[in-house]
């Protein structure tokens, strides 16, 4: 029987918690250690999830234990890429809690340290393991959507003082900017469902000063427009300082249908060609049972499901659909639309 793999986790926030269950789910992996800047902190989140390992508040001394064949970055945002950079240069398969950095040079250095070192990667858009989204993927596959020319993507998540870690997500220290705070999930998505390259994006951002959201030190309201190589045009919108519930919006039209949320219109329903007035086939949206992205708290999101996927990466030496290097655009794009909006011009890319 081949040896367990040995998981660490390094950051004792909230989501920390989500990577340790799923861990502790996955048969071929083992929890081996706990790290956080404050020994108090790693010993505590150790408690709290009954695991009885190695706690450390030196990093250089986790990435030395032996038993550690894999990081769960879930620090703050600011020190992923030098903690990235160093779990790829010890040998660990390294999981990057998103944003992976908070700008373009990080990036760069993060996805050459973990090329170089020849490590497996996933950057964590655990929407890619979210239901309706593997839905679409397999829908778009079908073709059912067809050529697609237009699509809109949007991640509206108010995060005030009762969100945990909020005063972390104010900082563009923390975080960087709105786009790579969450909007990139959104920008992720957008991705993922397009494969193509974007050439050029233009955003505008906003605020409202109003508190609590006055404290965050970045537009907290942004929308980008972006113009893709194969001549598509998408637009995709993030927000914090919104008054509504969790939204996750997604719209994909085609030449053969439409895709919005759970719904979709088109050929594949219709049987033949044909507008629905004329009297052949589907007259309305059919909906998709299923579970949707649309809430905010961790214990949502299909951790198992992203996790399970790296064990098997690592264990057939393959690489990941969502790993540093393929994270890296998604990054890229996030930066670029905020470039734009400060600017006040179209940004090329790559940048």
């Amino acid at each position: 029987m081949a040896k367990k793999l040995g998981a660490a986790i390094m950051g004792a926030g909230w989501v920390s918690g989500e990577h340790v269950r799923a861990y502790q789910a996955n048969p071929n992996v083992d929890v081996v250690a706990v790290g956080s800047r404050r020994l108090a902190t790693a010993k505590a989140k150790a408690a709290e999830l009954g695991l009885d390992v190695p706690c450390y508040e030196d990093y250089d001394k986790l990435l030395a234990d032996p038993n550690v064949d894999i990081v769960s970055v879930c620090s703050p945002g600011g020190v992923h890429v030098e903690q990235g950079v160093k779990a790829a240069q010890a040998g660990k398969h390294v999981l990057m809690e998103k944003p992976m950095c908070v700008d373009l040079d990080g990036a760069k250095k993060l996805r050459d340290a973990v090329a170089k070192a020849g490590v497996r990667s996933v950057v964590s858009f655990v929407l890619r393991w979210n239901p309706l989204i593997n839905i679409i993927k397999n829908q778009l596959a079908d073709n059912a959507v067809g050529k697609i020319m237009y699509g809109e993507f949007a991640y509206f998540h108010a995060i005030g003082p009762w969100y945990p870690g909020f005063e972390h997500y104010c900082s563009k220290e923390g975080t960087g900017n709105a786009m790579l705070c969450g909007g990139c999930h959104a920008v992720d998505a957008m991705r993922y469902f397009m494969q193509d390259k974007i050439v050029e994006v233009t955003a505008y951002s906003t605020r409202s000063d109003e508190p609590p959201f006055d404290k965050i030190q970045y537009d907290p309201t942004i929308v980008a427009i972006c113009r893709w190589a194969g001549g598509a045009v998408t637009k995709v919108a993030c927000s914090f300082e919104c008054n509504c519930p969790y939204m996750f919006d997604i719209l994909l039209m085609g030449t053969k249908g439409t895709i919005r949320d759970n719904r979709y219109y088109g050929d594949k329903c219709l049987g033949t060609f044909g507008h629905p007035e004329i009297g052949r086939g589907q007259y309305d949206w059919v909906t998709w049972p299923t579970i949707l992205p649309d809430s905010g708290d961790v214990s949502h999101h299909p951790f198992q499901g992203e996790i399970d996927h790296l064990v098997e990466c690592i264990q057939a030496g393959r690489e990941s659909h969502v790993n540093v290097a393929d994270a890296y655009d998604t990054h890229e794009l996030c930066i670029a639309a905020t470039l734009s909006a400060e600017r006040g011009e179209p940004v090329k890319l790559p940048l």
